[in-house]
C-alpha cells in the first residue's frame, strides 16, 4: 500500500461498526423494585427455611429461584434454593409487587426476618386481590420484602 493514511479511516469504521453490534447485544437489565439492595452477602436459604428463629428480626439477602408468586398482585414469591429450600418472601404493606410471570426466574431480594399473626388474625388481609380461587401462604415466618430485583428470563 503506496499511502498508510488511507487505512486510518477504515480503522475506524471497521471499529466504530464493531463496538455499535456489540451495544445491541447487552443483556436487558434486571427488573427493580422497592428499596435498593444494600445487603451483599446472601443467607443460605436452606438454614433459612430450618430455623427462621435464628434469623428473626435480621436484614438478609436472599439469592435463588421464583419457585411460585402471588397470582393476585404479586405482593409474594417462594424463593427456593439449588437444594430445595424455600422461603416465601413477602411484601407486607404491598409496596414491592413482582410480575405474576416470574416462576422460574432467578431473583435477588432484601428483607427482614418476621413472625406473622397467628392464621385468622388477619383474615381479610388479601380480599382485594380480585383473583377467584386466589389464596396466599400463611406461614409462621417470612422475609418482609423491602426490596427485590428480577432478572431478565434466560431464552430457551
Amino acid at each position: 500500500m503506496k499511502n498508510p493514511m488511507l487505512l486510518v479511516p477504515a480503522l475506524l469504521f471497521c471499529l466504530t461498526l464493531n463496538v455499535v453490534a456489540g451495544s445491541t447485544t447487552t443483556a436487558p437489565a434486571p427488573l427493580r423494585v422497592g428499596a435498593a439492595i444494600t445487603v451483599k452477602k446472601p443467607v443460605d436459604i436452606d438454614r433459612l427455611a430450618r430455623d427462621p428463629k435464628r434469623y428473626l428480626g435480621r436484614t438478609v439477602r436472599l439469592e435463588g429461584t421464583v419457585k411460585e408468586v402471588c397470582q393476585g398482585m404479586g405482593c409474594w414469591v417462594e424463593v427456593a434454593s439449588a437444594r430445595g429450600g424455600s422461603v416465601l418472601a413477602k411484601s407486607l404493606d404491598e409496596s414491592v409487587l413482582l410480575p405474576k410471570d416470574c416462576a422460574g426466574r432467578k431473583i435477588v431480594v432484601q428483607g427482614v426476618v418476621t413472625k406473622l399473626p397467628a392464621p385468622g388474625a388477619k383474615a381479610k388481609e388479601h380480599a382485594g386481590h380480585g383473583t377467584e380461587g386466589h389464596s396466599c401462604p400463611a406461614p409462621s415466618y417470612v422475609v418482609s420484602t423491602q426490596g427485590a430485583e428480577l432478572l431478565p428470563a434466560t431464552p430457551r
